[in-house]
């Protein structure tokens, strides 16, 4: 399949997908946001498979080059502060909820989700190192 086509299918899939959760908050409809996560899903499967050419297309856009090493580079050494920074307010929200739970017990609740995040973000970090580094050793 030609990676134009295929780079249309993905962005037509993305923003139906968008317009789906979008309207299934507004109306709060879970059946919206239910569906938008079957495209979402059944959307994976191309876009992992042709991930490289999709990755190309949009880094040359009519002979002219839009990103290089350098902004890879940067994006790199960016998504590492980024990353601890989401967890440590995530666990420390937590700790401040979980820490006021005698003068406001009624959030006691919300503070389980940000320690969830916060474990879901070390485990994936975790499994991301070591496939790396079985993919990237001797």
């Amino acid at each position: 399949m030609e990676t134009k086509t295929i780079v249309i299918i993905a962005i037509i899939t993305s923003s139906l997908t968008t317009l789906l959760w979008a309207l299934g908050l507004i109306f709060a409809d879970i059946n919206l946001f239910i569906l938008a996560m079957i495209i979402l899903l059944i959307s994976l499967y191309p876009a992992i498979k042709y991930f490289n050419d999709i990755t190309e297309f949009f880094k040359e856009r009519e002979d002219e080059v839009t990103e290089d090493e350098k902004t890879d580079y940067i994006e790199e050494k960016a998504a590492l502060p980024a990353y601890v920074t989401m967890l440590a307010v995530s666990i420390y929200a937590g700790i401040a909820i979980i820490t006021l739970r005698n003068i406001y017990p009624e959030y006691v609740n919300l503070a389980y989700p940000f320690f969830i995040i916060g474990i879901i973000g070390i485990i994936a970090n975790i499994i991301s190192k070591v496939y790396y580094k079985i993919k990237y050793s001797d």
